[in-house]
């Protein structure tokens, strides 16, 4: 049974995903209430040993004592950094332990992917990684620091990347494409909203709290860092992303 690390697990969507296809978990989530209320949903897959719960932050020290500022907007843009989410109506925060992705890996082994958003920490997972510790896919959010990250993935060993985008998991390339502009036209004229779940790869995923399907099965096709970092860094430029973007890499 393959092992995926879900970083960032909020209310558990990724993880019932991947619990569904077969994988072991290893879920990590500061907001010791997400932990509670995810205990008591995934009981039997915890009794079995396929899901592990951690309730830490990941930091590039472990063992410190973090602040997660809990973000009343949207509870999955709760914080480490408090300046990040004070236009999200702060309710409060609670007191975490932090640990390595290093810790993460020796305690529970190699994983074969790793899911990271942790609203601007995604660097304290993946800066750590060597050839050694490298998961086989690893996906984390686009954000300023994109550039040194692609550097670093580069580095140790990954050479295909894909950029997609978390409103509709499409990737990059199709999010203004011709048959993409007439269904979008389509469903505004018959008085539709933009649906909540989007259908991929044979299920639905819930906008704003999936991070959709997997790399392995993700839409798009896989291209080199050099040339997505400057087709993402082009389209930024015209100022047409379209919503929040996860980056793919294998």
């Amino acid at each position: 049974m393959k092992l995926i690390f879900d970083i960032g697990m909020y209310d558990g969507s990724d993880t019932r995903y991947y619990l569904s296809e077969g994988y072991k978990v290893v879920a990590v989530a500061a907001n010791p209430n997400l932990i509670e209320k995810a205990s008591k949903e995934f009981e039997e897959q915890i009794k079995s040993g396929q899901l592990v719960l951690v309730n830490n932050a990941i930091n590039h020290n472990a063992g410190e004592e973090l602040s997660l500022t809990i973000a009343g907007d949207d509870l999955g843009s709760s914080s480490i950094f408090e300046e990040k989410i004070s236009h999200k109506n702060p309710l409060g925060s609670f007191k975490v332990m932090s640990i390595t992705i290093n810790d993460l890996i020796e305690e529970y082994g190699q994983p074969y992917f790793v899911k990271i958003d942790i609203e601007g920490a995604d660097r304290f997972c993946i800066l750590p990684l060597d050839k050694k510790s490298r998961p086989h896919y690893i996906s984390f959010e686009a954000g300023e620091d994109m550039e040194e990250l692609f550097d670093h993935l580069k580095m140790i060993g990954y050479t295909k990347f894909k950029a997609i985008n978390q409103w509709n998991f499409d990737e990059l390339d199709k999010q203004e494409s011709l048959i993409h502009r007439i269904k979008r036209k389509i469903i505004r004229l018959l008085g539709y909203k933009n649906a909540a779940e989007v259908r991929r790869s044979g299920r639905l995923f819930t906008k704003g709290h999936s991070a959709g399907p997997a790399p392995w099965v993700s839409d798009g096709k896989w291209q080199d860092a050099d040339f997505l970092l400057k087709k993402f860094k082009s389209v930024e430029s015209k100022n047409e992303l379209n919503g929040w973007y996860d980056i793919h890499a294998a």
